[in-house]
């Protein structure tokens, strides 16, 4: 970003810091003196517990962790430190992996995994890749790293969203109307508040208005104001809540459900940034950007004459789309120990067992995040300590009604989708693929080829 502020390039500018957690001697100087090279600031830990005890001290940009080492293991490291911070890469070694461990590994939250032994310019390539990463964070954000909230308050590891926040950040500075579509419980709103503390009016009011909240009878006084005596009831002049936003964004949500009246005064004000108060003759003029979000089809209600066309067209200069949960499964860990911070704080959670999170991973949930941080917030409470197990999890997430059939998401796809990740990264390298996943060329070729895979060859 080339508008950084001082704060954000004085921090750009010094070292990444790692931390390094490998029990074997030859490897951790090794890989210390490597990574030192590189320019990291590497603070080194000679097995898991120290490791644990290293994360409690401090915060890092970045950890490097083996998978065996007495003690604590690779993952009760990944685990606590996804429990810290969502935003600090885990990168997890190991010379006893296999597929299906790399898939558990990345699901759990890892942002990658590479099989000992390994070529130490693929280690390097990786860490540069997540150290780049951290630093798009930090810039977009303005954060130092490791702190206690994430550079974004959506949390994801999707490419999905991650694309869908690109695209958020390269609107956040025009003026643009934004209509965001998605279901209920997918953070419409969530991403409406990243686009204006993007943008050049994160220092004014962002005022957000759930459409249905507001009786039909009253939403155009309280939306424009009113003169005082206008209606009765309207017993003193009124600011509408357009008017608190000047200078900043109004969120309007569920904007399918205002009325015919309503959207041709709104349809006007987007046209001229003119309005006149209920009762009132003068016309005031605003500077305020408008961002919409409906759960509903827009170009349904259009055809079947419940929607103006026109003001359609004028909310949705920039459409954005949240997709549902169940479409971007990658983001169901990041969010569970997201939600376990989030709510831990008269408790002591550590984290969620494998078998609970696959629970998790495969559940459909209609009611998207909203209803997936529920379930966790409950888990939290029934379990006070330790780590979430099944049976703190809620009946229809335990059954086959409303999940994934077996093995259609939790194997497969998920391999599938790691495989094709270290395919982009590796430039389509497929020696350093099969390298990193510890397969030979011939294994990965077959599973490169298997029906409705694509190849990045």
């Amino acid at each position: 970003m080339t508008d950084a502020t001082p704060q954000v390039r004085e921090r750009a500018a010094s070292p990444v810091r790692v931390l390094l957690a490998e029990d074997d001697g030859e490897m951790r100087d090794l890989l210390t003196r490597v990574l030192r090279d590189e320019g990291y600031d590497v603070i080194e830990a000679r097995d898991g517990t120290e490791a644990l005890a290293r994360l409690e001290e401090g915060a890092f940009d970045l950890v490097l962790s083996d998978v065996r080492m007495p003690g604590a293991d690779g993952m009760d490291v990944l685990r606590r430190a996804m429990a810290r911070s969502l935003h600090q890469p885990v990168i997890l070694m190991t010379a006893f992996g296999t597929i299906e461990f790399a898939v558990q590994a990345m699901r759990e939250g890892a942002y990658h995994y590479i099989a000992k032994p390994f070529n130490i310019d693929d280690l390097v390539e990786i860490a540069a890749a997540a150290a780049a990463r951290v630093r798009e964070w930090q810039e977009a954000r303005g954060a130092s790293a490791g702190g206690a909230e994430p550079f974004f308050p959506i949390v994801f590891r999707s490419e999905q969203m991650g694309s869908l926040l690109e695209m958020a950040r390269q609107v956040a500075a025009s003026t643009g109307t934004v209509l965001v579509s998605g279901a209920s419980g997918t953070g419409t709103e969530l991403l409406a508040r990243v686009i204006h503390d993007l943008s050049p009016r994160h220092e004014r009011p962002f005022v957000p208005v759930d459409v249905n909240a507001i009786p039909e009878t009253l939403i155009e006084s309280e939306l424009f104001g009113h003169r005082r005596g206008s209606f009765t009831g309207a017993i003193a002049d009124k600011q509408g809540l357009i008017e608190l936003a000047e200078g900043g964004t109004l969120f309007l949500d569920e904007v399918g459900d205002l009325s015919p009246a309503v959207q041709g005064k709104l349809l006007r004000f987007l046209q001229e940034r003119r309005f006149r108060r209920v009762g009132e003759v003068d016309e005031r003029v605003l500077n305020v950007r408008l961002i919409s979000a409906t759960n509903k089809d827009l170009r349904a209600l259009v055809a079947g004459g419940k929607f103006r066309e026109d003001l359609f067209y004028r909310l949705s200069v920039i459409p954005l789309v949240v997709p549902d949960l169940r479409d971007r499964r990658e983001d169901i860990a990041p969010l569970v120990y997201h939600f376990i911070r989030k709510h831990n704080a008269e408790y002591h959670v550590d984290g969620v067992r494998p078998d609970a999170l696959d629970a998790l991973v495969g559940y459909s949930w209609p009611g998207n995040v909203r209803q997936l941080e529920n379930v966790v917030e409950r888990a939290v409470i029934l379990r006070k300590a330790g780590l979430i197990q099944l049976r703190d999890l809620p009946e229809e997430v335990l059954t086959e009604k409303g999940r994934q059939p077996a093995g259609a998401v939790s194997l497969e796809e998920m391999e599938s989708r790691y495989i094709q990740q270290l395919m982009r990264e590796c430039k389509g390298n497929q020696s350093q693929v099969a390298r990193i996943l510890g397969i030979n060329r011939r294994t990965l070729y077959r599973k490169l080829r298997k029906p409705d895979r694509p190849s990045d060859e």
